[in-house]
């Protein structure tokens, strides 16, 4: 089954999945329900105006079982906001604010946080790009469909300063389509009429994980990603379908990565890549027809599990650690293998460059199989 992403009706119906399912997963009950709800607007840049977080409009979402429901309040002068006449029996809430031409969310907030906790959203002044800017790692994770890649990127950026700006994200050329694995980062973007698509990176270090839709002639296909910053390091990974090879400058192999489902990745780094420059790679042996049982390695927004699965993983990491659960689903025990594997990291137990090329592969497989689950 191939999602359709696009029109209001689908937004609705996303996040309603993505609220009601996410929640069920973490196990919280819904205990009090607000009637109003508050919050305060911060400006996280030193030299910011006194004022800034003054007379700005916050949107919020409650998300109900017909569709999200949206009301919007000016803050005050010391950038307080409040929503009075709740919807109280919403499966849960998160606000939006536009400022400097960026657009933030908010948490996403089950009904008792939301009643007894104020919402505290932290904006940034904006700037251009740094000269120099370097991308700390670029995953491309592809399987093999007949004459198409599906695949998945996750791209890690480092921004150390107090302002937020945009990056542009290297997309290989002729990608038919780019998803992101959060519904509200579809409006958080900034396309542009030649295709580039500039993503917000906030002070901070983020991970942005988006799907791809690449056509392809077989037997061999070079895929290029223009460059239009530094990049530190390339990790590719490739579904192992027949004789298919993979090769390339400098390519290091790394050892196979095994799925929990048993497909198995060939693995390739590749060095500091310089902006204005191509990266490439050529796949050779491509099969022309699919014989195998292949999954759709299309990004879930449309169920929203996934999505909310890898948002909470830090909560569930952490939860890992001082108990034990009897969970045994899928999902649990992809979230376990991915606990494991940044434990073992931090325990020195692992090279850097196989770290990140099996954490970006753990967290494409997260996606995959709640993508199964909806279809």
């Amino acid at each position: 089954m191939i999602w359709n992403f696009r029109g209001a009706a689908f937004f609705s119906a996303a996040l309603v999945m993505l609220l009601v399912g996410g929640w069920v997963f973490l196990g919280i009950a819904h205990a009090q329900a607000p009637t109003r709800i508050e919050g305060q607007l911060l400006n996280g840049t030193r030299d910011a105006a006194v004022n800034s977080t003054a007379n700005i409009p916050v949107t919020l979402f409650q998300i109900t079982t017909a569709g999200p429901v949206t009301r919007t309040v000016q803050t005050d002068t010391q950038g307080k906001f409040l929503f009075t006449n709740v919807i109280s029996d919403a499966n849960a809430y998160f606000t939006r604010v536009d400022y400097a031409g960026v657009r933030y969310f908010s948490e996403i907030r089950p009904p008792e946080i939301a009643a007894a906790t104020p919402i505290s959203m932290t904006v940034y002044e904006t700037q251009a790009l740094p000269a120099n800017f370097t991308i700390d790692r670029v995953h491309l994770i592809l399987d093999i469909q007949p004459k198409r890649f599906n695949g998945l990127e996750l791209v890690q950026v480092t921004n150390p300063g107090d302002r937020v700006f945009l990056v542009p994200l290297p997309i290989p050329k002729n990608t038919s389509d780019v998803q992101f694995q959060d519904i509200r980062e579809q409006t958080l973007v900034k396309r542009e009429a030649d295709g580039t698509i500039l993503y917000p990176v906030l002070p901070t270090t983020s991970e942005i994980l988006y799907g791809i839709v690449l056509p392809f002639t077989p037997p061999d296909y070079v895929i290029q990603i223009p460059l239009k910053t530094n990049v530190a390091q390339v990790n590719l990974l490739v579904a192992q379908i027949n004789d298919v090879r993979v090769s390339g400058n400098n390519f290091v192999a790394g050892a196979p990565f095994t799925s929990q489902s048993g497909q198995m990745y060939s693995v390739y780094s590749a060095p500091a890549q310089n902006a204005a420059t191509t990266f490439s790679a050529t796949i050779s042996n491509l099969p022309g027809a699919d014989n195998t049982r292949q999954l759709q390695m299309v990004l879930l927004i449309g169920g929203g599990i996934s999505a909310f699965v890898l948002l909470a993983y830090p909560l569930f990491r952490r939860r890992t650690r001082t108990t034990k659960t009897g969970d045994t689903s899928e999902t649990v025990a992809r979230l376990q293998a991915l606990a494991r594997l940044d434990d073992a990291f931090d325990a020195g137990e692992i090279q850097e460059a196989d770290y990140y090329a099996r954490r970006a592969a753990l967290k494409a497989e997260l996606l995959k199989e709640e993508l199964g689950r909806e279809t």
